[in-house]
């Protein structure tokens, strides 16, 4: 977690792999790895954000799945007034999507404000407030451990909440299909 006196976080998405940043505020730059000479991509996302839901227990209910259930804890968070309902301005910043995990920069400094290994992103999930606003929660947390944290971002689309989790996912998949 890190300590800021206003939180935002930023989101960058694109499927246009020719250009490295794209005004919709996501970028796509291809890396080469310096272990085997391959091409691997890491994403840049401006997004807002919105907090952190700590200490998260899920249940092993039949009739809801884990998605709903993250989604009902944000809610009753911003509810009980724990975790604001819209982020402010200065909650701006930029999420990078690699290999290695998920990390988190402050817009102005590029300041590293959380870093999360990809090893410990249990789940990833969009979600709208049945308005506009389209959101995305990375559930952090150790493997064999049922304690989880909800770190919640607000998207400028949901094409760009879209593009966040599909990248996650991929990276997710290099991984395994590296370890094949």
């Amino acid at each position: 977690m890190f300590q800021k006196k206003k939180q935002k976080l930023s989101h960058h998405g694109s499927k246009d792999m020719d250009d490295s940043y794209h005004p919709s505020g996501n970028e796509v730059a291809p890396l080469k790895d310096s272990k085997d000479g391959s091409e691997r991509f890491k994403s840049m996302y401006e997004v807002y954000f919105v907090g952190i839901v700590p200490d998260i227990v899920m249940s092993h209910s039949i009739t809801r799945d884990r998605e709903a259930q993250l989604v009902d804890r944000i809610e009753e968070s911003q509810i009980e007034g724990k975790l604001p309902i819209s982020p402010q301005e200065d909650d701006k910043v930029k999420i990078s999507v690699s290999i290695h995990g998920v990390k988190v920069l402050d817009m102005k400094a590029q300041e590293v404000l959380q870093r999360h290994p990809l090893h410990t992103v249990a789940q990833v999930v969009q979600f709208s407030d049945g308005g506009s606003v389209n959101n995305i929660a990375f559930k952090i947390g150790n493997v064999n451990k049922s304690l989880f944290s909800a770190y919640v971002f607000e998207c400028l689309s949901e094409e760009q909440a879209q593009m966040v989790c599909q990248n996650v996912r991929a990276m997710f998949d290099k991984i395994t299909e590296k370890n094949r």
